[in-house]
């Protein structure tokens, strides 16, 4: 083992490699899934009038929300790794305020097509980033 081996054999830089491979790929896959399940969801449980009006079809959201979200995922990701790589993990606290922050960012830099949406989107960003923090968690490449 190199110096700043764990236990595991896990260097530094790989952990930091895989976290933004978790991010960027789990993370947009996890927003596109919340999307749909939020949109087939909503008229089953009473909360389609709080969806504006004029939303595209499921998948065509899905999609979209997939790939925009690669965004704010590459950004959660990158501020992220310093802690990543000096201490093999995140906090959650941490985590989650650098998915909403990273979602902000990421909608002044590409405006997203219904505004009224954006704070129960930036919920969002901060629980898929929680969520992919578990899977990282679990898969072994951040530490506890």
């Amino acid at each position: 083992m190199t110096a700043g081996d764990d236990r595991t054999g896990v260097s530094p830089t790989q952990r930091a490699l895989w976290t933004f491979l978790g991010y960027t790929l789990v993370g947009p896959f996890l927003a596109a899934l919340a999307i749909a399940a939020a949109m087939i969801l909503a008229p089953a449980l009473r909360l389609a009038p709080l969806l504006p009006d004029g939303l595209p079809a499921v998948g065509a959201a899905a999609l979209a929300a997939f790939v925009w979200s690669a965004i704010p995922a590459a950004l959660t990701a990158l501020a992220l790794l310093p802690s990543v790589i000096r201490r093999g993990s995140t906090s959650a606290p941490m985590t989650a305020a650098a998915g909403v922050v990273a979602f902000a960012a990421a909608t002044v830099l590409f405006p997203i097509s219904y505004p009224t949406l954006l704070t129960m989107l930036a919920l969002l960003a901060g629980l898929v980033a929680l969520a992919v923090r578990s899977v990282l968690l679990s898969t072994g490449i951040l530490q506890i």
